[in-house]
């Protein structure tokens, strides 16, 4: 289990950066952290999460593999909220994970905050910020698509 340290430092750097009003958790209920963070948490287990329809985008999703709540869930299943989280119903994504899982949540975008070799615990904290996620390289600008002056002039 997380520790509760970890999760509320984690939680003031988040909100520092943009704010956060609404929350989901899957894996363990974080309600503690309601009263200090003025956030508004749901807490859904696995199986109810994925037969949930999208009805409103949370501004932050906290997932907590490392709770007994994951022993009989597959990797599939895992792939399926992470990716039903990421593309609808959270505009950023933590996750808090052992070490095994790191090869799928780097296949999935996400980015690991906490380096696995700076501690000897099974612990790992990643996340995917869609306006973080990708930065755009210095080519892709107008300046070198089609500019009909150079037209004639250059060879591929």
């Amino acid at each position: 289990m997380a520790e509760q340290n970890v999760i509320t430092s984690m939680l003031d750097d988040l909100s520092t950066e943009q704010p956060i009003s609404t929350a989901l958790c899957i894996g363990q209920n974080l309600e503690q952290y309601s009263s200090h963070h003025s956030i508004s948490w749901q807490y859904f287990n696995v199986t109810d999460f994925l037969n949930l329809p999208f009805t409103q985008r949370f501004d932050l999703g906290f997932v907590l593999f490392d709770t007994a709540e994951w022993d009989g869930i597959s990797e599939q299943q895992k792939i399926q909220m992470l990716v039903k989280l990421r593309d609808l119903m959270a505009k950023r994504l933590v996750v808090v994970s052992n070490l095994q899982d790191e090869k799928m949540l780097r296949a999935l975008g996400f980015t690991q905050l906490i380096d696995k070799t700076a501690h000897v615990s099974d612990f790992a904290l990643w996340q995917f910020n869609i306006l973080t996620y990708k930065h755009v390289p210095d080519w892709f600008n107008s300046k070198f698509w089609a500019n009909p002056e150079n037209w004639n002039k250059f060879r591929w």
